[in-house]
């Protein structure tokens, strides 16, 4: 079954366009085996406040991404303490 990983946090307003083309950069990057997709979402209440989520194979490819976390690199390069979220997918509805 897949995984989802959410990782968010605060960008001061300085430093979201820098923010923006580190996530940039990363899609740019050999992918690590098992993801699926990556997005980028801002949200729309609160300025500064970005989630980047990953979708993963299997809870077993996320575990091997390696040790060095590229996302949460993205948010500790600008300053940030990023907050990480696991879930796995229990189900899926496609339309």
């Amino acid at each position: 079954m897949q995984l989802i990983s959410f990782v968010k946090g605060k960008i001061n307003d300085s430093r979201i366009k820098e923010f923006i083309e580190e996530y940039k950069s990363f899609k740019k990057i050999d992918k690590p085996n098992g993801l699926i997709a990556s997005y980028l979402l801002q949200d729309s209440d609160i300025k500064g406040l970005f989630i980047i989520e990953t979708v993963w194979l299997s809870p077993e490819t996320y575990e091997n991404r390696g040790s060095d976390d590229a996302i949460q690199a993205i948010f500790k390069k600008v300053g940030s303490k990023p907050v990480i979220g696991e879930y796995e997918v229990i189900d899926i509805t496609a339309f």
